[in-house]
């Protein structure tokens, strides 16, 4: 691989890293909720830094060449992620309807 796509690939990964975390530190997003990205933010440090490593895996699983498993990598890790915050939504899309209930029902003894 060329040099100087290597290290770009490596800084963006770390700036990528640095960004999760920093994120975290914020509170812009739970530690619970950025599990999966802090895992996607190492996987592209150690891709970058050893590309040597995706390339094993592309052929152990018998892929074409290497593009080929890191877009189905990444199509994996969407997948998994998308799913996640439907169950998410989903509970709380249950919650706010049972707040809802259980409101309307506070308003109407009130009432009484």
């Amino acid at each position: 691989m060329n040099m100087m796509l290597n290290a770009v690939m490596i800084a963006c990964s770390l700036l990528f890293l640095i960004y999760v975390i920093r994120s975290i530190n914020r509170n812009i997003f739970l530690l619970r909720n950025a599990i999966l990205w802090l895992f996607v933010a190492f996987i592209l440090v150690i891709f970058a830094a050893a590309p040597g490593i995706p390339e094993f895996f592309s052929k152990l699983l018998g892929f074409e060449t290497v593009a080929n498993f890191l877009l189905f990598f990444a199509v994996i890790v969407l997948l998994v992620m998308e799913l996640r915050n439907t169950i998410t939504a989903s509970k709380q899309q249950m919650k706010i309807k049972n707040l809802i209930q259980e409101l309307s029902i506070l308003k109407s003894e009130k009432k009484k």
